[in-house]
């Protein structure tokens, strides 16, 4: 009887042991399976995404159109003792819709300025009522025209300094937010 109960305890002693590690290596293949999906979900959202616009030299080309940057220089803003920097451009709408320019502008164009060792986002620029600032007033409102499909207009974007005198970095993006190009613009 003792003998009996000797080989029965082995055996379920056996069986618990082999259950154990077959429960171990069910877990681990499972382990295994969602390491590999998770990768595979992994690469499917680092799928690159062709880019909808470019810049050479001066050309700005969207899906909307395209932007030819003119000038730019720096005036005195609205607000008191601040300054914008302007980009002047040329606009050619290549869509077969009609549109304002300055929506697309200011949705793919941004500008920042580093003040201090921050990078600071620059906000939309406005320019105070004067003679001096005739022609770019007259070009800001422009940019707010709607613009027939293939047909130019001459307008301007501008960004309200942070701090006068510090270079601005103007960042051009394409419709899906990927970064196209930056470019530097002195302020003083």
């Amino acid at each position: 009887m003792k003998n009996l109960k000797k080989v029965v305890l082995l055996f379920t002693l056996s069986f618990l042991a082999i259950s154990l590690a077959g429960c171990g290596k069910q877990n681990t293949s499972k382990s295994s399976a969602e390491k590999t999906t998770s990768s595979k979900k992994t690469q499917a959202s680092k799928k690159v995404i062709k880019k909808t616009a470019s810049l050479t030299g001066q050309q700005f080309k969207t899906p909307q159109g395209t932007f030819t940057i003119t000038e730019n220089h720096v005036t005195a803003s609205a607000t008191k003792n601040k300054q914008v920097l302007i980009l002047r451009y040329t606009f050619t709408n290549t869509s077969s819709a009609q549109l304002v320019p300055s929506d697309y502008w200011y949705k793919y164009v941004k500008a920042t300025q580093a003040v201090n060792g921050k990078v600071k986002k620059l906000n939309q620029g406005s320019l105070p009522f004067s003679t001096s600032t005739t022609k770019d007033d007259t070009l800001e409102n422009s940019s707010v025209n709607e613009v027939k499909p293939n047909h130019t207009l001459n307008a301007e974007g501008s960004w309200e300094l942070v701090k006068n005198g510090l270079p601005v970095k103007v960042h051009f993006y394409d419709s899906h937010q990927q970064l196209i190009a930056t470019r530097q613009y002195a302020t003083k």
